[in-house]
């Protein structure tokens, strides 16, 4: 595998990520009210109970998002500078070529 398809082969691991983070977001939350108004209704937990638990989750999660947003801006920003510095040296060649096409063409003239 070269540099190019590992460098699109984490890209796709990144959209993939935030596809099941967009994904957490979405249910965790609605099924954990709804469990939780089902646990308060029947009374085996109390509302404090469920708040505190929903807090520690809440906690737990931003935690992990958190990291996980720090990690993968790392790595777009690496990405992005490598991709940045190619098209550089590929600006320099060309500007290498089109000089020596100019030589080329004024030598033949």
């Amino acid at each position: 595998m070269n540099k190019t398809q590992k460098q699109a082969k984490n890209i796709d691991n990144i959209e993939a990520q935030v596809e099941r983070w967009d994904l957490f977001a979405r249910l965790v939350p609605t099924v954990f009210l709804i469990i939780n108004i089902i646990l308060v209704t029947i009374g085996i937990i109390d509302f404090e109970q469920a708040f505190w638990i929903g807090l520690g989750l809440f906690a737990v999660t931003a935690v992990t998002w958190w990291f996980w947003t720090i990690y993968t801006i790392r790595h777009l920003v690496k990405t992005l500078n490598r991709a940045s510095k190619n098209l550089a040296e590929v600006r320099e060649e060309f500007k290498s070529v089109n000089r020596d096409l100019e030589k080329f063409k004024n030598d033949n003239e």
